[in-house]
């Protein structure tokens, strides 16, 4: 299973934009409501985009219920991104573990919940890890969900301690419970590559990591990641291409376009000229536009 030469993102839904605070603010206050989001989306859609990547956030759910409600964009795959942690941090701070359960798990059994805790009391994180993803992904029912990413605040941390088993665990849970292509979104491509491919096992697995003529935030170096992504051993969805903003199109999508090993490239747009203009310039069909 595989996805789009290009995926729309959702950071500017979320009011996130790493070189600038206050345009990040501006985008939060603009898509506040799921009219915009879907707006946008439907932008995209028209440009002729069909792949969607997207992080669990609830600000999401009632786009999400809207387009499954009307029909809307049909053909789109869907890709979320798990988990979005902050949701639990806030509902932990605001509520306690009582208001982590009924907001986030209240669509999962009983059953399911007891199963979860029983298996952490004996210290199988990988089976509470499932349960996770199970919960997450609720939020996507009645969509066409054709992959399932780990978050990189997740995925490199497991990474990092070496959870190879709960890697393992992820994956094949993806594969065989929702019939999605696993993926991994990482600040370390080179990394990442080797873990999956050596340590745990994986056949050309899906990577998503920061890509840009400028190395914005490519890590450990611009050269290893360009090395690593070159290397044919994964299959590997280009993010950040415009350096949060930093670059305009031009030359930044033409750098990514045309390098070997870049399967997909991802981005987020808040504009519908940008998103056709970029579109243009990634099929290689018409002008320059911005991110």
């Amino acid at each position: 299973m595989s996805f789009g030469r290009i995926i729309l993102g959702d950071n500017q839904f979320l009011g996130i934009n790493h070189a600038s605070p206050d345009k990040a603010l501006a985008l939060d206050d603009k898509f506040a409501k799921p009219d915009a989001i879907l707006e946008v989306i439907d932008w995209a859609y028209q440009a002729g985009m069909r792949d969607f990547m997207f992080t669990t956030h609830d600000r999401l759910k009632p786009v999400f219920a809207e387009i499954v409600r009307s029909r809307l964009f049909a053909g789109m795959q869907y890709i979320p991104c798990l988990p979005y942690a902050h949701k639990y941090a806030n509902s932990l701070t605001d509520g306690g573990i009582k208001s982590v359960v009924t907001d986030h798990m209240g669509g999962c059994s009983k059953s399911q919940l007891l199963a979860g805790i029983g298996r952490l009391a004996v210290g199988d994180f990988a089976a509470v890890m499932q349960l996770l993803v199970d919960i997450e992904l609720l939020m996507t029912r009645g969509l066409n969900v054709k992959g399932v990413f780990l978050q990189n605040v997740i995925f490199d941390l497991i990474m990092g301690l070496r959870g190879h088993k709960l890697l393992a665990r992820f994956h094949r849970h993806v594969s065989e419970q929702f019939n999605a292509t696993p993926g991994y979104i990482t600040m370390n491509h080179p990394m990442a590559q080797r873990v999956l491919c050596d340590e745990v096992g994986l056949q050309s697995p899906w990577i998503c990591a920061n890509f840009n003529v400028a190395g914005f935030r490519m890590n450990p170096g611009k050269a290893e990641v360009e090395a690593s992504y070159g290397n044919g051993r994964s299959r590997n969805v280009a993010m950040s291409i415009f350096a949060s903003g930093a670059l305009g199109a031009g030359g930044a999508v033409e750098h990514v376009r045309d390098f070997k090993g870049v399967d997909a490239i991802l981005f987020g747009s808040s504009r519908r000229q940008n998103i056709e203009g970029n579109v243009a310039l990634i099929t290689g069909r018409s002008r320059a536009s911005a991110s």
